[in-house]
C-alpha cells in the first residue's frame, strides 16, 4: 500500500517502462505572452489626470474659439448693420434729393407756365400794337363806332377823340381831345385844299369856331366821326361838309 502510493520522481530522459535512459521529448510549454498593455493602477490614475487636464485645456481653447467666433460674427453683423444703416441713409438722401428735384422741376414748370400765360397776352398785344403801315386800313378799324360826345374808344367816340386815337396809334403824335385845340396847335401848319395829302387833318365849323375835324384820305375823301352816323368815310365834295370847310393842318 505504501509503495503503491509512492511515486518515483520523474527524471528527465528516463523511461520508466523500459528502465533505461532514453531521450525523452519533454513537451514544450507554451509561453504565455505577458500583456504589456496592462497598466498599473497608479499609472492609470496619472493618465486619467493627464487626460482630464488635456480635455479641460481643449474645452477652454474651444470656448475661446467660440467666443472669438461669436465676437467676430457679432462684429461682422454689427458691421453689416452699420453698412445697412449707411445704405438706408444714403437711399433716404437719394429719395429726398429726388423728391426735392421733382418738386423743383414742378415749381419750374409752374413758373414757366405762369410766365407763358403772362407773356402770351403781351405777345398778342405786341402783334396788335405793331406800327401799322397803311393809314386808311388802320383808320377803318373804327368804322361803325357810335358817336358819343367826350368818348375816345373803338366802339364809342367823338370826332376829336377819333382823330386823337388814330394819330397816336399811327404817327405816335399826341393831340388834344378838342377840334379847336388841334386846329390851334402850333406843331401843325396850314395846307391848301389843292395840296392835301393822306393824313392831313381837315377842319369844319362856322364863322366863330372850329366844331369838327377829320382825316384826309386819297381820292378826295375824309374819314371822321359823324354825329348822326358815327365813324364813316365821306367825300370832300359833299354839299353839307363842303360848305363848312375851314381849312387843313399837317402835323406829320
Amino acid at each position: 500500500m505504501l509503495l503503491a502510493n509512492c511515486a518515483f520522481p520523474v527524471r528527465p530522459g528516463y523511461d520508466r517502462k523500459s528502465g533505461a535512459y532514453k531521450r525523452y521529448k519533454v513537451p514544450k510549454q507554451e509561453t504565455v505572452e505577458i500583456d504589456s498593455t496592462t497598466v498599473d493602477p497608479q499609472e492609470e490614475l496619472v493618465q486619467e489626470e493627464r487626460l482630464a487636464a488635456t480635455s479641460k485645456n481643449n474645452g477652454e481653447v474651444q470656448a475661446n474659439k467660440q467666443d472669438s467666433t461669436g465676437k467676430s460674427v457679432q462684429t461682422s453683423s454689427d458691421t453689416a448693420k452699420a453698412a445697412t444703416g449707411v445704405t438706408a441713409q444714403a437711399a433716404e438722401k437719394n429719395v429726398a434729393n429726388t423728391s426735392a428735384k421733382s418738386v423743383e422741376k414742378q415749381a419750374e414748370k409752374k413758373t414757366e407756365k405762369a410766365i407763358a400765360k403772362k407773356t402770351a397776352p403781351t405777345q398778342k398785344q405786341t402783334k396788335r400794337t405793331a406800327k401799322p403801315t397803311n393809314l386808311e386800313k388802320y383808320a377803318k378799324e373804327w368804322l361803325g363806332a357810335k358817336y358819343v360826345y367826350g368818348a375816345a374808344g373803338k366802339k364809342k367816340t367823338d370826332c376829336s377823340g377819333y382823330v386823337m386815337q388814330v394819330y397816336k396809334g399811327f404817327y405816335g403824335i399826341p393831340l388834344d381831345h378838342s377840334a379847336q385845340h388841334i386846329y390851334d396847335d402850333g406843331r401843325g401848319y396850314s395846307i391848301r385844299r389843292s395840296k392835301l395829302q393822306e393824313g392831313d387833318l381837315v377842319f369844319f365849323g362856322n364863322f366863330w369856331k372850329i366844331s369838327h375835324v377829320g382825316i384826309y384820305l386819297k381820292g378826295n375823301r375824309f374819314i371822321h366821326a359823324s354825329t348822326s352816323k358815327g365813324v364813316v368815310i365821306t367825300s370832300m365834295d359833299d354839299n353839307y361838309w363842303s360848305s363848312k370847310y375851314k381849312g387843313a393842318r399837317r402835323f406829320k
